[in-house]
Formats: structure tokens, sequence, C-alpha cells
């Protein structure tokens, strides 16, 4: 008798102790990379935050810090995309640097020298460019890191390089990418 009282005693513990540590996934908004996935972040803000005014044109919109780590085997290069979907199209890209070497783990605010800047749509020139936040409520705005197999190659000048040519040149050579989601009003 003693030893269905310790086995049933065992098996509440046990229940209560998953149960307690149970997460409500709903509510938890920040993202905690695992040891294994390829994941990028930034020291400025974080996912699913508030992008600072001081990257947007409110400020002196220089380019967003970021770094990524847990970079897969078989990558050589690196590639950023910072854009917005509007409610009605274009697309808006605020940022596109590619070909950034393979020993590169970050980038710094106000970056340059590492990497080509392809064509942003605010802009005439290749570079970053500030968002400025139009027309009522935050505007989303997603910053997307890849990690290729190979560097893009393209046959148009840099400042030529759209996102869409960029994605269509990666479309085989990437490895992982990921997100980070900011905010802005």
């Amino acid at each position: 008798m003693k030893n269905k009282y310790l086995i049933f005693s065992l098996l509440i513990l046990t229940a209560c102790i998953c149960f307690s540590c149970k997460k409500n996934s709903a509510a938890d908004t920040t993202i905690t990379p695992t040891t294994s996935a390829f994941y990028a972040s930034s020291a400025a803000f974080i996912n699913n935050g508030t992008f600072p005014k001081l990257y947007t044109c409110d400020s002196t919109g220089i380019s967003p810090k970021l770094s990524w780590a847990n970079v897969p085997a078989g990558t050589t290069s690196f590639a950023v995309v910072m854009h917005h979907i509007p409610p009605t199209p274009p697309n808006h890209v605020y940022m596109l640097l590619y070909n950034i070497p393979v020993t590169t783990t970050s980038i710094p605010d106000a970056v340059s020298g590492v990497g080509i800047f392809g064509q942003n749509t605010v802009t005439p020139i290749a570079g970053y460019a500030p968002p400025c936040s139009q027309g009522p409520g935050a505007k989303l705005y997603t910053i997307t890191v890849y990690a290729l197999s190979s560097p893009a190659v393209f046959t148009v000048a840099a400042a030529q390089v759209t996102r869409d040519l960029f994605l269509a040149a990666i479309a085989n050579k990437t490895l992982a990418t990921s997100e980070v989601n900011v905010t802005y009003t």
C-alpha cells in the first residue's frame, strides 16, 4: 500500500513540476535563439520591439548595428535586407547590403566598407535610406540576414541591384535566414 502512495505522490509531483515550467508562448514576444539555429539580433533594439529614432529620418538616419551567430556550415557570405510592406504596393526597401565576408558576424552603426550596397527604393544612391514613418499608426520593418553558400553575382552595377534581383540571384544559394521585426511610428 505504501508503494502505491509513493508512486501516486511521485506522479503528482512530476505533473506539478511540468505544469509550473510551461511558458505562455502566446504572450512571449522575445525570440530566444537556440544554440543551433542561425539568428540575427541587435544591441540597439529587440525583435518585435521599437526601432530607435536614431536610425530614422527623424534623427541622424544612420544604418542600424546588427550581429548574427550560429552560422551554418558552408556559408561563404552574408547579406542584409531591410524592408517594409505598406498597405499598397510597392514594397519599400531601406537597405540591401550583400557580399558581406564570411568572417564578418556583425555590422556597426553607419556601416561602410563592408559588403556592397544595392539599391534602396527611397533615394537614387546605393546605401541605407532611413525610414520615415508616414501616416497613422506604427509601421512594421523587417530586417533579414541571409547566410549564403556563395556570393551574389550580378551583371548590372551595384546601384541597379534591386531587392527582387537580389532575391532571384540567391534563390539557390540561401542556407539560412533570420529576421528581426521592429515598429516605428
